[in-house]
């Protein structure tokens, strides 16, 4: 571990140039607060706060906490007026917020109510994650290897994109069972609905695959996002670092799509320009409503993903032959049978069944997802109107995909 942790602790160096930064942006926010005559804290939060964060990250979080006198509209309009510090972006959580880039850093400056005086959005809650954290964690070393740990292995971080573990989930995950190893150790046992806590035990019944209820909020599942596969990628690499611990486990790099030999893979790439956010669980919708339309032709899905601009679909049936077996009712049910005759002249007898052969409409997978593409119908929103490529890949998929 202390080969590791050399690596990933933060050095001097980089503390005091994140440090001054810090102090920079903070100051001017506040000039700006006191000019304007608004009733605004700057806060730091976040992984920097809490010192969990890892050497060579370039994220920092200030938050504007706001005085519950201030209406959501005010919230939005002085939280981007007085967030901007350099060149920036607008980001959103539940309401915008500033990302500004300066000095090779990403810097949110993100608003927020006064926690005290009640929750009214999702992010009031960070102040309450960043004081119970700094209270209760005993060792930071060990959420650093927790986190480069998940990151390593592709399940961290708790956007829509990835669906895997926050920050804040590792760090409670931490101060539960104590160490990264007995973390690790834990989750070789977990099973399906494993529900943790800290506090008190949930008082409603939580459905995701994994539940940790949120110390300052019984009501909350930290770990929602968590997808399935997400969850069981967890359970099984913490099971293969304790076979056999190496360092090597902690510096993986990024697995790209491999197809498997014989299969065809289809490419799906959308022009479109939303937030990951938005754009993440309109690609999944897409490419279940894809996979339901193949299997229900006789294709057969291997494999899907979804990847930054597209989706990915691997079949191991691509071609089929040009009819088909069109099952009809049993010889008992002489109405059904004569309705089954007027629709088909041919018919045949399978055991106590007639059945008719029928041509095909789409005999290449191909075909079927080009036709798909051009209705649109059960696409998520934006990609509906979205230009579409599909491609036959005849390599491996050279990006990074999601599940």
């Amino acid at each position: 571990m202390k080969e590791v942790l050399q690596k990933i602790r933060p050095t001097t160096e980089e503390r005091q140039r994140v440090n001054q930064v810090v102090e920079k942006c903070t100051h001017n926010l506040q000039d700006r607060i006191t000019k304007k005559g608004l009733e605004v804290e700057v806060s730091l939060q976040g992984s920097i706060a809490k010192d969990t964060w890892i050497s060579g990250d370039n994220n920092i979080d200030i938050f504007l906490i706001f005085s519950h006198k201030y209406t959501k509209e005010q919230l939005k309009k002085y939280g981007l007026k007085i967030g901007i510090l350099s060149e920036y972006e607008i980001a959103y959580a539940e309401h915008p917020y500033v990302r500004n880039f300066l000095q090779g850093y990403e810097i949110d400056v993100v608003p927020a109510y006064q926690f005290k005086e009640g929750i009214r959005s999702s992010v009031d809650r960070t102040p309450l994650h960043t004081e119970y954290v700094k209270t209760h964690l005993k060792d930071k070393d060990q959420v650093r290897l927790l986190k480069k740990f998940t990151r390593s292995i592709g399940v961290y971080g708790s956007d829509l994109k990835v669906q895997g573990f926050s920050g804040y989930l590792c760090e409670l995950l931490v101060i539960k069972y104590g160490t990264f190893l007995t973390v690790l150790k834990a989750a070789s046992s977990w099973k399906l609905g494993e529900c943790l806590f800290l506090e008190q035990l949930p008082e409603k019944e939580f459905t995701e695959p994994f539940i940790f209820i949120d110390p300052v909020d019984k009501e909350r599942n930290v770990a929602a996002v968590v997808s399935l596969e997400n969850f069981a990628k967890f359970i099984y690499h913490s099971r293969e670092y304790l076979k056999n611990p190496q360092p090597v486990y902690f510096f993986r790099e990024p697995e790209h799509y491999t197809r498997v030999k014989g299969t065809a893979l289809y490419r799906i790439d959308f022009t479109v320009d939303v937030i990951d956010d938005i754009l993440f669980p309109q690609l999944r919708k897409t490419r279940d409503y894809l996979v339901r339309m193949l299997e229900t032709h006789g294709f057969c899905v291997f494999n899907t993903a979804v990847y930054d601009s597209g989706i990915l679909l691997e079949l191991s049936v691509f071609e089929l032959p040009p009819f088909k077996k069109h099952v009809g009712p049993p010889i008992y049910e002489e109405e059904h049978c004569d309705r089954f005759l007027e629709k088909h002249k041919t018919i045949r007898i399978q055991n106590d069944r007639i059945y008719a052969v029928v041509k095909r409409k789409y005999v290449r997978a191909e075909d079927l997802l080009q036709g798909l593409l051009n209705k649109r119908q059960g696409f998520g929103k934006d990609l509906m109107k979205a230009k579409a490529v599909l491609t036959l890949v005849s390599k491996d998929a050279d990006i990074l995909t999601y599940d």
